[in-house]
């Protein structure tokens, strides 16, 4: 009975032990769950606050006159035309509309614009000719005409009667009557042709009119394409701006350049290649500073305009490794107006460009830009 007893107790103390190291195993797994995930939100929130907030985007970029560099071509028609006369030289800064060259088929256009307009004041000489009607002495020419004629025929009327009471007494024959005859019906039709041409030399027609005004309006036409014509023989200035260059001189044949490189560099701006990933930051009026490539000197200004195109990078580095294939978009900067006579000379000059981010644009785009952006960032001496 005591061996059973002892059996029991024993059985009951490895029960109790069993359950205490089961709880004491229970604790320590759980404790070092809980341990773990502190351990997880620490390095998350030290992964956070390694990130830092950006507060500028770099660019490379280039100086440009304000509505970009244009290539100046003879208007369309001029295919293979020559330079004749060079009225500018490069550097000279004109008006809009100022004549800077002149094709050598200027002369043949303007020998056939005063043809046309010959013939426009022929035509209208023509128009008041009808419209005047015809010569007064024409008219009495015609007038003396009728009445000679109306005279004969009275004449000629008085014969015929004359030769009919001789007939009656036999002493007139009968082709002598019909003679008669003849003479007054060939005058009664010369009196109503007579009137006939006199009532044509009074009478204006409005179908004459309208022709003769038409033969104006065709002519009017004819010295409009004349005109214009000659004016595409001429070239000129868009607006006022710079001859940056020249590319055909006299006596050469217009190449796919163009005779001229023109620019506004009065208005001088950045353009700057961001990249595309960054341009979703940027807003119209963010501050931005430049700074000149080759004379290291800073000037300031602000974005203009935000381009709607992805292409690749036309300004590069000087890091070998750069990647040359970035996708930009084009980022205008309007100088300030105290850069602008310093830099007017400086059209494709390379630039470095730091825009400043607002603060808004900072908080919000934190979590955007955790990603390592020095590849992708130019270097900034």
């Amino acid at each position: 009975m005591s061996s059973l007893s002892s059996r029991r107790g024993s059985l009951t103390n490895r029960l109790l032990w069993m359950f205490a190291a089961i709880t004491i195993i229970g604790l320590v797994i759980g404790v070092a769950y809980l341990q773990s995930e502190k351990s997880k939100a620490a390095l998350s929130a030290a992964a956070l606050n390694v990130a830092p907030k950006r507060t500028h985007v770099y660019a490379l970029g280039r100086l440009e006159p304000a509505g970009t560099i244009l290539q100046l071509v003879p208007r369309s028609g001029n295919e293979g035309a020559i330079v004749e006369q060079m009225l500018v030289k490069e550097g000279d800064d004109v008006e809009a509309g100022t004549t800077l060259a002149m094709l050598d088929n200027l002369s043949r256009r303007m020998a056939a614009l005063n043809e046309s307009q010959a013939r426009l004041e022929t035509a209208k000489a023509q128009l008041i000719k009808i419209k005047a009607g015809a010569k007064s002495g024409d008219l009495e020419a015609q007038v003396a005409a009728v009445a000679l004629v109306e005279v004969q025929s009275k004449v000629a009327d008085r014969e015929l009667a004359r030769m009919k009471e001789l007939q009656k007494r036999n002493a007139a024959t009968i082709e002598q009557i019909d003679q008669k005859q003849l003479d007054f019906d060939r005058l009664q039709l010369e009196a109503r042709r007579a009137a006939a041409q006199l009532a044509s030399l009074r009478e204006i027609r409005d179908v004459d009119i309208l022709v003769a005004e038409k033969e104006i309006l065709s002519a009017d036409a004819t010295v409009a394409k004349a005109e214009a014509d000659m004016e595409a023989s001429r070239i000129l200035a868009p607006a006022a701006g710079r001859v940056l260059r020249i590319h055909a001189h006299p006596g050469e044949r217009v190449s796919d350049a163009g005779v001229f490189e023109f620019g506004n560099v009065r208005q001088m701006q950045v353009v700057a290649e961001v990249f595309e990933a960054d341009v979703a930051i940027l807003r119209v009026g963010m501050a931005a500073e430049v700074k000149l490539d080759a004379s290291e000197e800073k000037l300031t200004g602000q974005i203009v305009e935000i381009g709607n195109l992805v292409a690749r990078k036309v300004v590069l580095t000087n890091d070998p490794v750069s990647d040359t294939d970035a996708r930009i978009v084009e980022v205008r900067i309007q100088l300030d107006p105290e850069h602008l006579e310093c830099v007017s000379r400086l059209s494709n000059a390379r630039v470095e460009v730091s825009i400043r981010l607002l603060e808004t644009n900072g908080n919000s785009s934190r979590q955007s830009y955790k990603m390592d952006m020095t590849n992708r960032t130019p270097n900034l001496r």
